[in-house]
């Protein structure tokens, strides 16, 4: 799903895109939203309880791109890659 253009929030560019799935069923499902720019994962952001995917998505995207608005808002220093996790 494309976050460009957008119905609410600040617009985000073309290249971020996000992915939604859910996880658990009932009252304890949660959406979750994979954000990638230009095809390289991000940030995965979680909403929770019951909901239509409808909102959730809805609700997703926002969050979207207000973590995206803040994300290049901010300094970047050295490598933003995902790694390894070392004891």
């Amino acid at each position: 799903m494309n976050l460009y253009p957008s119905g609410e929030g600040p617009l985000a560019p073309s290249d971020w895109n996000m992915s939604v799935g859910l996880d658990g069923f009932g009252e304890s499902a949660s959406y979750f939203a994979d954000i990638q720019r230009a095809g390289r994962p991000v940030c995965r952001l979680i909403i929770s309880g019951p909901m239509s995917e409808e909102d959730a998505r809805r609700l997703l995207a926002l969050k979207a791109r207000l973590w995206i608005d803040e994300y290049l808002a901010r300094p970047h220093s050295g490598i933003t890659e995902f790694g390894l996790l070392e004891p």
